[in-house]
């Protein structure tokens, strides 16, 4: 069972590499298996005593250089029973840490444009698809119990499209072919730039005449399907005591037409920042939201699930800790939620902690107290379009501090500094930044809100 157990967990491990999206779901699977063979308190153990058994050499040539025998003797068998704990558990421990520190958040292979910073050409994405499919089929016959749900994303895989035609690289764009296929030579994959030029590119706009573009016939947008959720009465009540509200969101499909702005590799400079790009924002936008815009223009965004922020603002159904912003230094609202996820309070935690967090505790709050599926939702930092979209009726925005925001804006050097944003200071609702990871200052806090899987999913 010890090897059956070892290899499910690097099999889902491995899969949430390639549906990233999903990856929690496979991660809190993956430790699941784990249990009987190495528990978390277990692997604790071990790493400790292997770091204990790393500094004893040091200690014994100490004590070898003071004569000390006794003391000799007594770290010496120290090491030896050290030696045994640890031998023969390579394999758990390598998986392990794996499952039990893995902090990283992948990149989803397939989002639009991600190959220009994942570097991996069209061959590349065949391959990781053609191994995914394979690792699902697996885990459907290895883990019976969750056969369904690896079905189900292995027919969502499969169902992806991923031509290496390079002539592909020009639909969908008004843009000088010739500079395209330039562009996409120069990242390696044609296939994968024709779907960002199709999905962002796709108004005409006058390059020569240097032209703002104009909005079409809003095809896709206006026809992407709402994100609504039946929420019973039963997890209604459980939400309220956890602190969490029942929002639905207005269909916004003005806004969303603003996607074709979002970063583009096609219209990088040498650095890989994006291109500020004339635009005319709907009547009514405010002007705030320009700023807004402007830094998605320069940088890819991505959500938690790694796969591009490029929301579709439709209809949706959230719940969403809806308490009003404290004023100053005073300390935000506590809640059942917040203790359900470890903290004592909102201020001061770091994106890593929060999504530690998040992995460890999240689906257990939906699936036990909130009687919601983890494969159907997820538990979320409030994501910054519902941030903005529910914010001006709760008055957010109004105090000098930020707010954690699910996702992450990538770097030039490809590191992720996460996205945060709300401070009067610096543009209220519309403002938004990237900040450290390990950033722990008092002026941020945490909020949450819990939303549909397919809102996150760029394919």
């Amino acid at each position: 069972m010890t090897t059956e157990a070892l290899t499910l967990a690097a099999r889902l491990f491995d899969i949430g590499a390639v549906d990233t999206v999903y990856r929690d779901v496979y991660l809190g699977r993956a430790r699941a298996a784990m249990t009987g063979v190495l528990s978390i308190e277990e692997f604790r153990s071990l790493e400790q005593q292997k770091a204990d058994l790393a500094m004893l050499p040091l200690m014994i040539g100490r004590a070898l250089d003071r004569a000390d025998w006794p003391e000799v003797k007594a770290l010496s068998e120290r090491a030896a029973s050290l030696r045994r704990a640890l031998d023969g558990r390579h394999r758990q421990m390598e998986i392990g840490r794996k499952v039990y520190t893995d902090d990283e958040i992948e990149l989803d292979p397939f989002s639009p444009g991600m190959q220009a910073i994942t570097r991996r050409t069209a061959k590349d994405l065949l391959a990781i698809r053609d191994r995914g499919v394979e690792d699902l089929a697996a885990l459907e016959q290895d883990d019976a119990a969750w056969k369904g749900f690896y079905a189900g994303r292995r027919s969502a895989l499969q169902a992806l499209t991923l031509a290496a035609d390079e002539q592909s690289a020009t639909a969908g764009t008004s843009m000088d072919p010739r500079e395209v296929a330039k562009r996409a030579l120069q990242v390696g994959d044609m296939r994968g730039l024709a779907q960002l030029a199709d999905t962002l590119m796709s108004t005409t706009t006058s390059r020569a005449s240097g032209a703002t573009a104009t909005q079409s016939t809003p095809t896709a947008e206006q026809l992407a399907a709402d994100l609504l959720t039946s929420f019973s009465d039963r997890t209604l009540t459980a939400a309220r005591r956890l602190g969490l509200a029942a929002r639905r969101l207005e269909a916004r499909p003005e806004l969303a037409m603003l996607r074709r702005y979002a970063w583009n590799p096609l219209l990088t400079d040498e650095a890989g920042l994006g291109r500020i790009q004339p635009v005319s924002l709907p009547a009514g936008t405010p002007e705030g939201l320009r700023e807004r815009l402007e830094m998605s223009m320069i940088r890819p965004l991505v959500n938690s699930g790694g796969a591009r922020h490029l929301p579709r603002l439709v209809a949706e159904d959230v719940l969403v800790e809806d308490f009003a912003d404290p004023k100053g230094s005073e300390e935000p609202a506590a809640s059942e939620l917040l203790k359900a996820l470890g903290f004592a309070r909102r201020r001061g935690l770091t994106r890593i902690a929060i999504e530690q967090a998040l992995l460890a505790h999240g689906a257990g709050v939906l699936e036990q107290r909130l009687d919601l599926d983890p494969q159907v939702l997820r538990l979320v930092c409030i994501p910054p379009d519902v941030h903005i979209r529910l914010g001006e009726a709760g008055k957010w925005g109004q105090q000098p501090l930020w707010t954690h925001f699910d996702g992450y804006l990538i770097m030039t050097n490809g590191r992720l500094r996460a996205l945060a944003g709300g401070d009067v200071r610096y543009g209220g609702l519309n403002h938004l930044l990237g900040i450290g990871r390990d950033y722990d200052s008092d002026l941020v806090m945490a909020r949450f809100a819990v939303v549909r899987r397919e809102r996150m999913s760029a394919w």
